[in-house]
């Protein structure tokens, strides 16, 4: 063999490296994608489950039952970055005191996630009364992944009647989307 067939023998592989790397590059990227949608979608799923179970909670317990994003296990925070908390608001302040019951909700918001919750009342808290119905009026718990990504946007519609209904904004229409964009703080 002579030295140009090595040398060309050598471009060919290195072409071939660069290509098989745009392709892995471009094949993880669409895989990120997939794995924020199933995770959204995993999530809101589990969510909008157990809003149902503990709007049945509170009719069966004939209390009222607050629920809200909380980072230290007593306050409330319109924010949740992980854990949820779920007491009997005895006191009616919004706050868990050590002597109302209080316990957690799964599904937590997955790490590095956003959830936010956003009233017409604009109080930081879900609350389901005995009857079943949301005592903050109608509400939406939306869900920001930690980058802007319009598909794995999902949001929980909580109705006056303390009935949830799940939304993906990217389907919903512009208008929707825009608004949950504006939501998550993204452009």
């Amino acid at each position: 063999m002579t030295g140009r067939e090595h040398g060309l023998l050598l471009a060919e592989q290195l072409l071939t490296l660069a290509l098989t790397a745009m392709l892995l590059t471009v094949a993880l990227a669409g895989w990120q994608d997939w794995r924020d949608m199933a995770r959204a979608r995993q999530w809101s799923q589990q969510m909008q489950l157990s809003l149902a179970a503990l709007r049945r909670q509170a009719m069966r317990e004939e209390r009222e039952l607050t629920l809200c994003g909380s980072a230290d296990g007593q306050h409330c925070n319109a924010v949740a970055t992980g854990a949820w908390l779920v007491f009997a608001d005895t006191g009616g302040d919004g706050l868990r005191q050590p002597t109302e019951p209080g316990w957690s909700l799964q599904p937590a918001v997955p790490a590095h996630w956003r959830a936010l919750w956003r009233s017409f009342r604009n109080q930081p808290q879900m609350i389901w009364l005995a009857s079943g119905d949301a005592a903050t009026a109608n509400g939406t718990l939306t869900l920001c992944p930690p980058t802007a990504h319009d598909a794995a946007l999902r949001q929980l519609v909580i109705g006056k009647s303390g009935r949830v209904r799940l939304v993906q904004p990217a389907q919903a229409g512009a208008t929707t989307l825009r608004a949950a964009r504006a939501v998550c703080g993204w452009p």
